[in-house]
């Protein structure tokens, strides 16, 4: 059974329809991510389930209740925002116990609550300190504790990281991930970025212009992307324009090289495309001449050309294969699995 239930939101803004008619059934302590480009009505669904905006249409249900006409303050939510809208006159303590207070938490119960949280978040001696005194990501931390010290039925946070540098962002969206699996608390997240949203959720919601394309795990998502849109928008998407041979057979030429596919193709031409990391080097298959290498650390992305169509692959940095270099004339394999097979462009 679902415990946060959308059914059929829609959302508009004057004669603009930014949410249309989305659903979406949240099991208790899930953590799912609203992942899209800007304007695709990601953020509108959170604050929706907040209580910042009301429905157009729909119905918004927390463990069987109805909540949808409810206000911000009736219902059982802790919010996260990007701007960590903490407040500068308060200290740290204050700040994360804000809430307890407005609720009437008697002051030595607070400070029991306000020092649970600031361990749980690893900042256990920074009570007495200001807003202004902490870094980016310790700030994002305060306002983490603070929607938590309520104990709230659910955890919303939109987009809490990208106001932060790399390596803090990491991070930080692991001890997100780490206290939500701790508390069992259940998490709707909203983030534009593809690599945030694979590495933390358990479900992701890829949204395009105002509905759900694809709602599935993040391998599902990755591997076996529904639509166009999740396939071009999530990793990196190579397309190489190929002529159907034997539709029956599932036989297709890219070139000069002929693949089975083993699956019935329509007659006349497609699109195949294939993620970097499925192709290979091998003695023999499509040729290719290496236009660019790019060193990544671990990987090295190669550039190459097909037929006149630019596509990337990867190979590991010291595997006992050498990388090709800029010039060279090589040939790539990919297995009949690792293609997707799209309308022609």
């Amino acid at each position: 059974m679902s415990f946060l239930d959308l059914e059929h939101l829609e959302k508009t803004f004057g004669d603009t329809r930014v949410v249309k008619d989305f659903n979406l059934n949240v099991a208790k302590g899930e953590f799912i991510s609203l992942l899209g480009p800007s304007g695709c009505g990601k953020t509108t669904v959170l604050r929706m389930v907040a209580g910042f905006e009301t429905p157009t249409s729909g119905a918004i249900r927390v463990d069987g209740k109805e909540i949808t006409r409810l206000r911000a303050n009736q219902r059982n939510v802790g919010m996260v925002f990007q701007s960590y809208a903490l407040f500068p006159n308060l200290t740290v303590a204050q700040n994360v116990g804000f809430g307890l207070k407005v609720a009437g938490v008697p002051s030595r119960d607070r400070a029991a609550r306000v020092q649970e949280m600031l361990d749980l978040i690893g900042l256990p001696d920074l009570g007495n300190r200001y807003p202004w005194q902490l870094s980016g990501g310790q700030q994002q931390r305060v306002a983490l504790a603070r929607a938590l010290a309520p104990k709230p039925q659910m955890l919303l946070l939109d987009e809490p990281l990208s106001a932060l540098d790399a390596k803090v962002r990491v991070s930080l969206r692991n001890q997100i991930r780490e206290i939500q699996q701790q508390l069992g608390i259940t998490t709707i997240f909203v983030t534009h970025d593809q690599e945030e949203a694979m590495a933390i959720s358990d479900r992701i919601v890829v949204m395009h212009q105002g509905i759900a394309d694809q709602i599935a795990s993040p391998q599902e998502i990755y591997n076996s992307p529904a639509t166009e849109f999740v396939a071009s928008f999530v990793g990196t998407l190579n397309r190489l324009p190929a002529e159907v041979t034997d539709p029956a057979a599932g036989r297709v030429r890219v070139g000069d090289t002929e693949i089975a596919l083993e699956r019935n193709l329509p007659a006349g031409r497609v699109t195949l495309a294939a993620r970097p990391e499925a192709f290979r080097l091998a003695p023999m298959g499509i040729p290719a001449t290496v236009t660019g290498v790019e060193f990544l650390g671990a990987l090295v992305s190669v550039a190459a050309d097909v037929s006149g169509t630019p596509i990337t692959f990867v190979v590991f940095n010291g595997a006992d294969e050498p990388v090709p270099e800029i010039g060279a004339n090589i040939h790539l394999q990919v297995a009949p699995s690792r293609l997707m097979v799209q309308k022609a462009a």
